[in-house]
């Protein structure tokens, strides 16, 4: 039986990446999509996913928006590149009426909840807002797999990585609260380079689905080769999909991670106790590195 995930999406090219490949996937059934601020502001993510969801042929996945804005702290300034609209033609469905927020609670107070995984791909502020309201989603949350966070060095700052700086204190109540969570971080999604040669296999699926994400792994890949000279692109948010599909795809490490909220230059760093020398409690399943071959055979099954 397929496994059921809801995707929090912060929709810029390797989000649409992953929802392409969870919507096609036959290991994985797509229940919904919650965009959120976080690489552009909500409206640019929301009409990003439809984009997404509408090339790719999966306009029966209902859409919720997110929200527009941190728990506490401003927007963080992002780049021309992250604000972008994607390159795909404008969309016709719709969002739902519901806001993600209420989605959440209903939907994980259901039925379906205990059976479903959450993956936060970008900012985690519409599950925290979840967890203040109705406290006992932690207890039906059955596991987190999030695209988030390195237990090393961030991407924005030394410090942090990007979805997590986006919102700490949202973060913080996510990683507080019990559930289950797996990290998949900068680590592993570096060890799992896609190149032009990569996306030219993609391509050559010949589906509209695979069609779309060539062209928004072309536009990553190109990013990293001009900015910071690498030969293959972070599809960063793909990976963590394929760690669902493929529990063996992730090499992990079981620690403690908090989130810092207050340091000048470490503020969303997450402060993993590696060594298992301090006394926490265990709280997160941090993720070290892919096996870049199955990463790149699962993007052809969910493609093709």
């Amino acid at each position: 039986m397929a496994q059921k995930v809801i995707l929090d999406v912060d929709t810029g090219g390797d989000d649409g990446v992953a929802l392409l490949l969870a919507g096609h996937h036959p290991a994985l059934d797509l229940a919904a999509v919650t965009p959120v601020h976080g690489n552009a502001p909500l409206p640019v993510t929301l009409d990003n996913t439809l984009r997404v969801l509408e090339a790719g042929k999966l306009t029966h996945i209902p859409v919720y928006a997110g929200s527009h804005y941190p728990i506490v702290a401003p927007a963080l300034e992002t780049s021309a590149t992250q604000r972008a609209t994607l390159p795909l033609p404008a969309p016709s469905m719709k969002q739902q009426a519901k806001g993600a927020v209420d989605f959440l609670i209903e939907y994980y107070l259901g039925a379906d909840g205990p059976d479903t995984i959450y993956m936060p791909l970008g900012p985690q502020t519409n599950l925290a807002l979840a967890l203040r309201i109705e406290p006992v989603l932690a207890e039906r949350i059955p596991r987190i797999v999030t695209m988030a966070g390195a237990y090393l060095e961030g991407n924005t700052t030394p410090s942090a990585e990007f979805n997590i700086l986006a919102d700490p204190e949202a973060a913080s109540i996510v990683f507080r609260s019990g559930i289950p969570i797996s990290m998949i971080g900068l680590e592993v999604t570096a060890s799992a380079l896609v190149t032009a040669e990569d996306v030219d296999k993609v391509r050559k699926l010949n589906t509209l689905w695979a069609e779309a994400a060539a062209l928004l792994m072309y536009r990553d890949v190109k990013w990293f080769r001009s900015h910071w000279g690498w030969k293959g692109g972070q599809i960063f948010d793909a990976v963590a999909v394929a760690s669902v599909i493929d529990p063996d795809l992730v090499k992990t490490c079981r620690m403690h991670v908090e989130i810092e909220l207050r340091g000048e230059y470490t503020r969303g760093r997450t402060v993993a106790d590696i060594s298992g020398r301090h006394g926490h409690k265990k709280n997160v399943d941090v993720g070290l590195k892919a096996d870049r071959g199955r990463f790149l055979q699962i993007l052809m099954e969910g493609l093709a």
